[in-house]
């Protein structure tokens, strides 16, 4: 029998005798069901300080697994379990002091033993005061924001009989729309920030702006399941789906944010699949299998490199966005064509005047124009006493 003290991250571990003692899910994350689970390898409070023993640890079951672990993991009780894996735990997820936590799924055996005084049936640690405040949990003011509020007085109407039941239903459930095509709107940061989400639902705007940052948890690229699109890591040289068993080749893909910035303003939006192929000019997996040792914690410099680079950018708002949470997503992004007026001021160049050539065809003008033929005139008779030529002027209007 293992105890936890013996896991490790990524590691393959045996059966687990634990109790469960707490069940919780977050606020956010409600595909998450989390478990704190004590096993019965529990050693004196010295001695967990010299060795670094783990006597508790956190459980999770989520998405494919969360309903299946739901129904047969209860407070209180015992199990034996087998077939889990031991993946790294992010910061918010964490609450112990383990770097890792126990996935379990489908493929997981959970089997119930009797009731036993071996296994504890309350866990707890000291912490200082100062550190019990900073785990306390704040809950989120809104000054001046209208929030939703119930009392013994409020009434809830499911699918009431109006438009808005349809459209709403029909958004989320109904058949999806086309896709925009790709040619879009050219507009700006500011002009996209300050639109409704009426305005911008189905639409796609062409802005070319910068990326200023990368944002990314943890890793920026996640290996989930090809069968049900869940999260799967490592055990041991394999990779392994709490639902499915062993797989043999996981599907990866991208977990990026941007924050792209224009002359006009800056926002944040996520990069599609699309989008982060051409910043790394190759494909997620081919990229991976090129590179097996690559830091999924650091962004390669191929991708940090289009920072501050001018691009095309064709943008759309995500359908999950709400009227108070609008988000973006890049589903396209380019080398930008045009090149970005300068506000330096210029001197601006001189008219060059051109004579019309015989073989201009440029149309006469349809109204009149008066035309002056000057011609000059010599009489001898009149230049001999003078000794010079009397000019006469006549004029001749045509």
């Amino acid at each position: 029998m293992t105890s936890l003290s013996d896991l490790k991250t990524d590691g393959i571990g045996g059966p687990l005798q634990v109790r469960i003692l707490r069940k919780w899910k977050h606020d956010v994350r409600r595909y998450e069901t989390w478990y704190l689970a004590v096993d019965r390898f529990v050693s004196s409070h010295q001695k967990r300080l010299q060795q670094n023993q783990a006597d508790a640890i956190q459980i999770l079951g989520q998405r494919t697994n969360q309903s299946y672990i739901e129904s047969v993991l209860h407070v209180s009780q015992c199990y034996t379990i087998s077939d889990y894996s031991c993946p790294q735990l992010d910061n918010y997820q964490k609450f112990l002091e383990n770097e890792f936590y126990i996935d379990v799924g489908l493929k997981s055996i959970i089997q119930p033993i009797r009731e036993t005084t071996t296994i504890p049936k309350t866990w707890f640690r000291f912490v200082s005061k100062s550190h019990l405040i900073d785990l306390g949990e704040r809950p989120p003011y809104y000054p001046g924001v209208l929030r939703y509020g119930s009392s013994h007085a409020t009434h809830i109407y499911v699918n009431p009989d109006i438009p808005e039941t349809t459209a709403l239903i029909n958004l989320f459930t109904g058949p999806s729309r086309p896709a925009p095509p790709l040619s879009g709107t050219p507009s700006t940061v500011y002009d996209m920030k300050k639109k409704n989400k009426s305005d911008l639902l189905d639409k796609t705007f062409i802005v070319q702006a910068s990326i200023k940052e990368f944002h990314y948890q943890n890793s920026w690229f996640q290996t989930i399941c090809p069968i049900c699109k869940d999260h799967i890591f490592k055990r041991g040289e394999s990779w392994y789906c709490s639902a499915h068993g062993l797989i043999e080749k996981p599907t990866y893909i991208y977990k990026l944010t941007v924050t792209i910035t224009d002359a006009t303003d800056t926002i944040s939006a996520l990069i599609s699949e699309t989008s982060c192929r051409k910043l790394l000019k190759s494909s997620l997996e081919n990229f991976i299998s090129n590179n097996p040792h690559i830091n999924r914690n650091t962004l390669p410099p191929i991708i940090t490199d289009h920072k501050e680079q001018t691009k095309k950018m064709s943008i759309q708002m995500l359908r999950a966005s709400t009227l108070n949470n609008i988000r973006f997503i890049i589903i396209d992004i380019e080398e930008a064509t045009t090149r970005a007026q300068t506000s330096v001021p210029g001197t601006p160049a001189q008219p060059q005047m051109t004579r019309m050539r015989p073989t201009d065809t440029t149309p006469e003008p349809s109204t009149p124009v008066e035309h002056v033929v000057h011609t000059l005139t010599y009489d001898p008779q009149e230049s001999a006493p003078r000794k010079n030529a009397k000019r006469t002027l006549k004029q001749q209007t045509s």
